[in-house]
């Protein structure tokens, strides 16, 4: 026992020194704790909201798509509108040009051996044309009696 009363002492101080470094040391390790779980729930927000800019660029990407393939898209266009506008400007011209060879040539006297080519002689001989005839009154028959029918 007396081992035992040498030794009990020495454990009470012990204890008591045991006692106040756990209460010297445990409100460092409550703020730690607070301090973990305010940092995972930081580190949760955080990731959520990287997860939602992410999916918000990835939407920005591909509205930048379409809108890149709309331009590509009005480009072709504005050239295809272009270049029908050239051809419609040289089928323009060629038609007014056209036109005034054609102008030019019905100007001139028909030649003779053309002329002399489709020549019919009922409507090149002046003696020979006559002006079309009066309607004589009897050329329309007239109405018959009614048909059955009232028609």
């Amino acid at each position: 026992m007396s081992v035992m009363k040498k030794v009990l002492p020495w454990l009470a101080v012990l204890l008591v020194v045991a006692a106040c470094a756990w209460w010297i040391v445990s409100p460092r390790i409550e703020l730690h704790v607070q301090r973990a779980d305010t940092a995972e729930q930081q580190l949760a927000q955080a990731q959520l909201q990287i997860e939602l800019q992410a999916q918000v660029l990835e939407g920005h990407h591909r509205q930048q798509e379409r809108l890149a393939e709309l331009d590509r898209q009005i480009r072709q266009m504005g050239q295809t509108i272009a270049t029908n506008a050239r051809q419609h400007g040289r089928a323009l011209e060629e038609l007014k040009r056209n036109d005034e060879t054609i102008s030019d040539y019905l100007r001139t006297a028909v030649p003779t051996d053309l002329g002399l080519l489709y020549a019919r002689p009922n409507t090149t001989d002046p003696a020979a044309y006559r002006a079309a005839g009066d309607v004589q009154p009897g050329a329309v028959p007239t109405t018959g009696p009614l048909a059955a029918g009232g028609d």
